[in-house]
């Protein structure tokens, strides 16, 4: 009985996981930097958006800071891309602190996602770079 009851919650667990996972807004950005795509990145734009990158620094509409990513993505193809910490900056308001690998530099990226008509969008990105 110990065996079923422990299986039952197991698979309630691993549903529960899942379901948190896939509602996760951050999930389609994620995937969107990991494949260095600026367009699929900028649907998760807001009108304007804050950036900085390391020859950047502004505040752009969405479809300049599409080409700025793209740009970038192509100087600084990612190795990898790992979310280090996620939380909140009040109701409507997310963040993500990830790195950012690119040959031999490496990134603190700064993510912040505010609640905008029911969708969570990019307000700002900053990709600070560490040194050695």
């Amino acid at each position: 009985m110990k065996k079923v009851i422990l299986l039952v919650m197991a698979i309630i667990l691993t549903v529960w996981i899942k379901a948190g996972a896939q509602d996760d807004p951050f999930n389609p950005i994620i995937k969107a930097i990991q494949a260095s795509d600026a367009r699929s990145l900028s649907d998760a734009f807001n009108v304007t958006v804050e950036l900085r990158l390391p020859d950047n620094e502004n505040t752009y509409s969405a479809s300049q800071a599409e080409m700025i990513m793209k740009d970038f993505f192509r100087k600084y193809p990612p190795d990898s891309f790992t979310v280090v910490q996620k939380g909140t900056t009040g109701a409507d308001s997310q963040f993500a602190i990830c790195s950012y690998l690119s040959g031999s530099s490496q990134y603190q990226v700064y993510i912040q996602l505010r609640k905008e008509k029911e969708r969570h969008l990019i307000n700002k990105i900053k990709f600070d770079e560490k040194k050695p």
